[in-house]
Order: C-alpha cells, then structure tokens, then sequence
C-alpha cells in the first residue's frame, strides 16, 4: 500500500526497506511493473530462506493491463490496491476470473467496482471479471468498506492525489492488517 501511493504522488521517492521478493509473493509488483508504475527491487539479500529487498517506487503515469486467472492467487488480497490505481491508467484494466473476491471479509469485488464508482470512476462486474476505466478527474465521493480493511487501504490511498475529497466509511478496520496505516499514509504525503 505505501508504494500504490508513491506511485500516485506528484514527485519523491519512497523507498519500502525488508520486502520478501519472493517470486511466489510478488505478483503485485509484476503487475504494478507491466503498468508501467516506477518500482524496482534493490539489493536483494537472503534472510530466512527468504529472498529481501528494498522497494523505490516512485510516481509515473500507468497504462491498463489485463490480470490473467492464473496470476489472481499470487495477488488475490492485492487486488483492491491495484483497482484503485487502475482508476489511473490510460484505458481499461481486466482483472480475470476474481469471482473469490465475493466471499472475503466482505463482497469485495461487488465493493470495489461500487465504491470506484461512488468516487467518479469507471467500473464494472462482468460475471467473474471486473474492468476499470482509468480518467484523470480527482475522485470524491463516500467509500463504504462494511469493515474491510483491504478496501480501507486502498480508497485512503486513492485519496492521496491532488484534489481528491474520499471519505473512508472506516478507516479503523485497516488495523487489522496495518496498526497505524492512517499515520503511516499522512507521513508519506507529506515528503
């Protein structure tokens, strides 16, 4: 999440320290890369069996993809993340076949294509499937999360670009996968 709003920001650099790079965790990345998103892995080293490195990102414009079904279980909880940049890009991103969204801590793939709307954007379900339309207009509007922390995240860092006006139904449920992500997100946008 603190990348997603480095690579919204207007200018910096954000540099995340101890990331597992492992191949099988990283396809948030790899789909954040193939947006065209300015992230590199720097400094790769082994800590308990593990790959780590640094994340830089830093803000750049993005281009849609189309995630395949066979990507989705490597960025499964990511995916609210990468909607909410795919509001960004020029054209229309795909994600495949994320039907197992429905059953989350919420209906979160029904939410995430109703709270992009309730902000301005563009999207749609289509059976399993769901397509964003990227634009440029700052968004604004209520986000409802019905307690999703993942939905929470996402919609706080959408609301970081300029002249954006999101209010997050409640940001507290973002706790249960990030204490202190309210704080942390202030941090970044003020450097």
């Amino acid at each position: 999440f603190p990348v997603g709003a480095a690579v919204l920001a207007e200018g910096g650099e954000l540099r995340v320290t101890g990331v597992c790079v492992n191949p099988t965790r990283i396809g948030f990345l790899n789909v954040l890369q193939r947006m065209g998103a300015s992230v590199e892995v720097d400094g790769v080293t082994i800590q308990f069996d593990e790959p780590v490195a640094d994340l830089v990102a830093r803000p750049g414009p993005l281009r849609a993809t189309e995630v395949m079904p066979d990507e989705i279980p490597g960025l499964i909880d990511e995916i609210p993340m990468l909607a909410a940049l795919a509001t960004r890009a020029e054209g229309t991103t795909v994600f495949r076949e994320v039907g197992e969204l429905r059953v989350k801590e919420s209906d979160r793939l029904g939410l995430i294509a109703a709270n992009i709307r309730a902000v301005g954007g563009v999207a749609e379900v289509v059976g399993d499937n769901l397509h964003v339309t990227g634009g440029n207009q700052p968004p604004a509007g209520q986000v409802t999360t019905e307690g999703d922390h993942r939905l929470a995240m996402a919609f706080a860092v959408l609301g970081t670009l300029p002249g954006a006006r999101i209010k997050v139904d409640d940001m507290a449920c973002a706790a249960v996968s990030f204490p202190g992500f309210p704080q942390m997100l202030r941090t970044i946008r003020r450097r």
